[in-house]
């Protein structure tokens, strides 16, 4: 269904907030891509402003409850920051983000490899760089990584 006035803009951008946050970007594509007017368009990052400072859509939101739903799935802060770096959150935002949740990243690199991956010697070279190719694809950086096989080295 194409939007054609600024009250449909703006209950559409509520309908979609309601399922979950968005950053402004996000929404801004998502509406932008129903909106065939370029009038339409100005309305609609006018609706984006008045749905900011009315509360409803906020990117230090978006960018917090990104980082505690990713963390909990196992990713790493480096793919989460590249994600949201993506969806257009600003960097001090992103930034804020991860210090706030309180995650210990080398633990939490250790569960996963060790959730996924039995024990490996660490001479096994082919299987540890298996390891560690997942673990930095997932986010992780090399030291936390490195932290959670060496962990569980086998002599």
């Amino acid at each position: 269904m194409m939007l054609e006035t600024a009250s449909e803009i703006r209950n559409a951008a509520i309908r979609l907030l309601t399922r979950r946050e968005h950053s402004r970007l996000e929404l801004r594509q998502k509406l932008a891509a129903r909106c065939d007017d370029a009038q339409l368009e100005l309305e609609l990052e006018l609706e984006l402003d008045r749905l900011e400072s009315d509360g409803y859509l906020s990117d230090a939101r978006f960018a917090a409850c990104y980082v505690r739903s990713k963390a909990s799935q196992g990713f790493g802060p480096m793919r989460i920051r590249a994600d949201l770096g993506r969806k257009g959150i600003a960097s001090e935002l992103w930034q804020q983000a991860l210090d706030e949740e309180p995650v210990d990243w080398f633990e939490q690199a250790r569960d996963l490899a060790r959730r996924r991956f039995p024990p490996v010697a660490r001479d096994d070279r082919q299987a540890w760089a298996k390891r560690m190719r997942y673990l930095t694809g997932r986010g992780y950086t090399p030291d936390q990584a490195r932290y959670a096989l060496e962990a569980d080295d086998e002599p």
